[in-house]
């Protein structure tokens, strides 16, 4: 009997490996076809939920942060948009005496659009039916308060320049808050009456300041705080109302063109005005509640951010269960020369199908939910309370990648296990098996 011939090495070794260019090409198709399988219904139910589970992981994450980065970006532009950037007051808290001298420093400064003198205090505004709304009037000068503040934009009726214009009924002029005039039940041209919570010796005895003034427009912030409780009146006027020198403020308020250099004109700020004044910034002013709302964000999205750990948890069964049901065809495929390695990219593939299917679902469900509920302000919210009249919602391109990116890792690192345990499967227990 003739002896059989031997297959060198190195062609067998040949012969189990996978073709060049064409194991990635069969490990998908394997994959599609168990993801696809008809026979397995309960497997199939699986899948579908798993990959429902991701997309409505994607979907709530992207939905939490559209909401947060548009209820921050509308807080802060509100915030931003209708206050001044910074104050100069004097250190000792005392008023500043030369208001006129200190403003000019600060305009001079680089990077500073507008700066101008301040007077602020508390006031009841009374109209003629004897309803009162307390209010922080502010006594400003037109030709820069408007800059300074951002009212320039904001106003509805009238303008800051009629502050220094001659009324119809020779009385000083006032422009109220929107929100404030509604509640007044005032309009453009009535009377209203300041109290000033500043007794004075009559000889009838003491006397609360009742003075009048006419208003003469008013504006709209969107921040419902603001509308309500705001209201200007002109530099001279506010420094007789609140018994200020002739030549003093309480602060000097400046603006700058750009945020991102407000540190560095600030410090500039500091070194041109000199000793014995601070500045501070809006910034600063607002820095715990800038902060709660970023923790406020982080916080909600470890929150929802759980779903698509659960979803991920669904991949692992699924596969697992994969395994167990298709060990003949796995010994098979190992019998016809599938390695390890083309066995672990099969289940690999399968997880990552799920996972990408429901992720790209999820994002364009999250993407087109928060887009309509913005366009057409579906969820209304009562500004007493929040601020805002309705729920805003910003889809960020780096939230997207963001979240995206999360839920992709997520099910890859889902079929580590499974795909491993499907490639250590030995081909000839796994046929004796079956």
């Amino acid at each position: 009997m003739r002896p059989r011939a031997r297959v060198p090495q190195r062609e067998a070794a040949t012969r189990m490996e996978e073709p060049r260019g064409r194991g990635d090409a069969y490990a998908l198709f394997v994959a599609r076809r168990f993801l696809r399988a008809r026979r397995q219904g309960f497997l199939s139910l699986i899948s579908i939920l798993s990959a429902s589970s991701f997309l409505l992981g994607v979907a709530s994450l992207i939905l939490a942060l559209a909401l947060m980065t548009g209820f921050q970006g509308d807080v802060i532009h509100r915030i931003l948009g209708s206050n001044a950037h910074g104050l100069v007051f004097a250190a000792d808290g005392a008023p500043i005496e030369r208001a006129r001298e200190l403003a000019e420093r600060v305009r001079a400064v680089p990077g500073v659009v507008a700066a101008e003198p301040v007077v602020q205090g508390y006031a009841g505004i009374a109209a003629q039916g004897g309803l009162v709304q307390w209010s922080s009037v502010q006594g400003i000068l037109p030709e820069y308060g408007g800059t300074v503040t951002g009212l320039d934009e904001r106003m509805v009726e009238g303008s800051l320049d009629d502050l220094v214009r001659p009324t119809a009924s020779g009385r000083p002029a006032i422009v109220l808050g929107s929100d404030l005039a509604r509640k007044l039940g005032v309009l453009r041209g009535d009377i209203v009456r300041l109290i000033v919570p500043k007794l004075r010796l009559t000889p009838w005895g003491v006397s609360i300041r009742r003075p009048a003034a006419e208003v003469v427009g008013t504006f709209a912030t969107g921040f419902y705080e603001y509308d309500t409780s705001w209201s200007f009146v002109s530099l001279e006027e506010g420094r007789r109302l609140f018994d200020a020198e002739p030549e003093g403020c309480h602060w000097i308020a400046f603006r700058v063109a750009d945020l991102d250099r407000l540190a560095e004109v600030e410090q500039a700020i500091e070194d041109a005005v000199g000793p014995g004044y601070l500045v501070s910034d809006i910034l600063e002013q607002n820095k715990p509640y800038f902060s709660a709302l970023r923790l406020e964000k982080l916080l909600i999205s470890l929150s929802i951010g759980l779903i698509v750990l659960v979803a991920a948890f669904g991949v692992i069964i699924t596969l697992i269960l994969t395994v167990t049901q298709k060990v003949r065809e796995i010994g098979v495929l190992s019998a016809l020369g599938a390695t390890p390695r083309g066995i672990l990219k099969i289940f690999v593939y399968q997880g990552l199908a799920m996972g990408l299917l429901g992720t790209a679902a999820g994002a364009a469900l999250g993407c087109g939910l928060a887009w309509y509920l913005d366009r057409y302000r579906v969820i209304g919210l009562d500004p007493e309370v929040y601020l805002l009249d309705h729920l805003p919602f910003v889809v960020q391109a780096a939230d997207l990648a963001w979240v995206v990116g999360i839920a992709v890792v997520v099910a890859l690192l889902a079929t580590i296990y499974p795909a491993w345990r499907a490639a250590r499967l030995d081909p000839v227990e796994a046929l004796r098996r079956d």
